[in-house]
This record gives C-alpha cells, sequence and structure tokens, in this order.
C-alpha cells in the first residue's frame, strides 16, 4: 500500500473513532435484564406511569409536564399517554426497600431483588393499576421509577431509573436499569434543574424508541 492509500486508512479509521466517541456520549448507560418481543409487539396502546421518590426535590407534576412536551414532539408508533393522577403507592416510594433499582454495596444491580419488589408493587397495587388501564384504554404500562441528584456547588448532576413494562395481565415483560453522572458548568439552579429534567425524560424516550412505541 503506498503513502496515499495509507493516509485515506487512518483517516477513516480516525473518523470512525470518533464517530463512536459521539455515539458513545450521546447514549446513556441502559443494561436490559429482561425483553420479551413477543409479549411487547402485544401491546398496542401503552400508558406511562411516573414512579418517583418521596423526598424528591422536583416533583411529579414537574416531571411529567416535561416529558409531556418531549413526547408531543415525536412520532408515535402506538399510542403512548401518561397516567394523569395515581395514588401515592404506585407513583411514589419511600424508602429504598421499595425501590425497582436495587443494588448491591459496589453499585452492581441485583435482578433477582429487583424482580421481587416488582412482584409485590403489582400484587399491592393490582388494582390500581387495572384501573389505569381501563381509565385509559391502553393494554400496557410502562413504569418509569427514576431518582434524581443535583450538586450546584460541584457543577454535576445524576439520576439512576428503572423501566418496567407490564402488559394487561400485569406481567413483566420488559425490565432494564440505568445510572449516568453527568458535569454541568452551570451556575444556575433553575437551569440546572431544567438539564436534569430533560435528560430523565431523553433517557426514556430512548428506550420508547427502542422498543418501537414512537420515533424521535
Amino acid at each position: 500500500m503506498n503513502n496515499s492509500g495509507i493516509l485515506k486508512r487512518f483517516v477513516c479509521v480516525i473518523a470512525v473513532a470518533a464517530a463512536a466517541a459521539i455515539t458513545s456520549c450521546s447514549t446513556y448507560s441502559v443494561s436490559k435484564e429482561m425483553s420479551s418481543g413477543s409479549a411487547l409487539k402485544k401491546i398496542k396502546n401503552a400508558c406511562i406511569v411516573l414512579r418517583v421518590s418521596q423526598k424528591s426535590k422536583i416533583s411529579r407534576e414537574e416531571q411529567t409536564k416535561n416529558l409531556s412536551n418531549w413526547i408531543a414532539a415525536a412520532r408515535p408508533l402506538k399510542k403512548t399517554v401518561i397516567a394523569p393522577v395515581c395514588g401515592d403507592g404506585v407513583c411514589s416510594y419511600g424508602g429504598e426497600e421499595e425501590r425497582f433499582y436495587q443494588v448491591d454495596g459496589e453499585g452492581s444491580f441485583l435482578k433477582f431483588k429487583a424482580t421481587g419488589v416488582v412482584n409485590e408493587f403489582v400484587r399491592a397495587n393490582g388494582a390500581e393499576l387495572k384501573k389505569i388501564l381501563a381509565e385509559t384504554d391502553c393494554d400496557g404500562l410502562v413504569i418509569y421509577e427514576i431518582y434524581g441528584v443535583m450538586a450546584l456547588e460541584m457543577q454535576f448532576f445524576d439520576f439512576d431509573s428503572v423501566v418496567c413494562v407490564l402488559d394487561r395481565e400485569l406481567k413483566t415483560v420488559y425490565l432494564d436499569h440505568q445510572f449516568d453522572s453527568f458535569d454541568a458548568d452551570e451556575i444556575s439552579s433553575t437551569r440546572l434543574r431544567q438539564q436534569l429534567l430533560d435528560r430523565v425524560s431523553e433517557r426514556l424516550l430512548h428506550t420508547l424508541d427502542d422498543l418501537n412505541f414512537l420515533r424521535r
């Protein structure tokens, strides 16, 4: 290979590497734990339920409004709505033991324990979950559990989340988890808050796109 050919190949390799780096920076560290493609395809109308910490500094109403704006800009492949209201047992959690996001001391996700928490959640709230399906005329629920932290003085924010999809029989057909931390060159708490809201909403849209519920 002559020098010209070597140079072209080098440039090509650099371009591919740069593209890969950009792609990796624009995504989230989502890990799928369960995904039943056939069951997900049967869901034609999905209702999103936001599940947030009772100690969250950002209200569920703020997060719902922000997510609604993001979804309104997407192209729907299936009917996708957000549950307008729901009880505390469905839409919030208190202690760590109530969370879908279960990790060990080193931060590794505990799939078996998380699945157990989801099952307990469904058993305790089955009647209300069925009611949400009926009132929204949906045949699937997307439970989006989130927890975010902002540190203005340290100029960063992070959040972890779990997406759990239940079919019309309230069986778990999809489960994933995510944790990401972001630097924020920001001195305004309002703008930092908005960045967190947008990242949280964008993470769910990435997943809904991957599940063929919508297109961003």
